[in-house]
């Protein structure tokens, strides 16, 4: 944003990495990488829901799938990370979500528009 990217503009990552995935919520997820943009390194942070996420999934090895899904199930609305074993490779358009503040820091989500 400080750039003056459009909140309009696409931003497609083909090579994303799948560490981690947060619940943010019933059918809203979130993962974040660190990835280096002009000499720092930014965390990104895309934001996605349920059909997202299986079509994340679909690109998993199965027992990584299995445990999310699973962990998923045991309580679908609980804010937490789910830490998995490996990662899960998968390519992403995303657009600039709006201003978050959070514990005295600020950050602009991406949020998936499409998963590739």
């Amino acid at each position: 944003m400080k750039d003056g990217f459009s909140p309009n503009l696409d931003f497609c990552f083909h090579d994303f990495r799948l560490f981690s995935l947060s619940v943010l919520g019933p059918g809203k997820y979130t993962t974040m990488v660190e990835m280096p943009y002009e000499g720092e390194s930014h965390a990104l942070s895309p934001d996605f829901n349920q059909k997202q996420l299986e079509q994340i999934l679909s690109k998993a090895a199965p027992q990584i799938r299995d445990q999310i899904f699973a962990e998923i199930a045991r309580d679908p609305a609980s804010h937490r990370t789910i830490c998995i074993e490996g990662d899960v490779s998968f390519a992403v358009r995303a657009r600039l979500g709006q201003l978050q503040k959070v514990q005295g820091e600020s950050f602009v989500p991406l949020v998936a528009t499409e998963i590739l």
